[in-house]
């Protein structure tokens, strides 16, 4: 975890975005609309508000950018990546 003793929200989500890894960010506030507009504009896989990065479950897909690495991780986009799809049709 990195800390950046910057005020302006603006500044923080550029400083943000100009790191060579991207995995997840989070936000905290106590305005929603503040909440909206960093998700947005992080480029980042994932954006937590008012928690930490460390919140994982099974389903929730798992993704880098940038150096970070391209492609989905976890147990949906997995079973995704390793299942080929088939069709067959029967003449009736």
């Amino acid at each position: 975890m990195s800390f950046y003793p910057l005020t302006d929200l603006h500044e923080a989500i550029a400083a943000a975005n100009a790191l060579p890894m991207a995995f997840q960010a989070s936000r905290f506030t106590e305005y929603l609309h503040t909440a909206l507009d960093a998700a947005e504009r992080l480029d980042a896989s994932a954006v937590m508000v008012d928690d930490h990065t460390a919140f994982r479950t099974d389903w929730m897909p798992f993704a880098g950018r940038r150096q970070s690495g391209y492609g989905i991780g976890g147990i949906p986009a997995t079973m995704q990546a390793m299942t080929q799809e088939k069709m067959i049709v029967f003449k009736m």
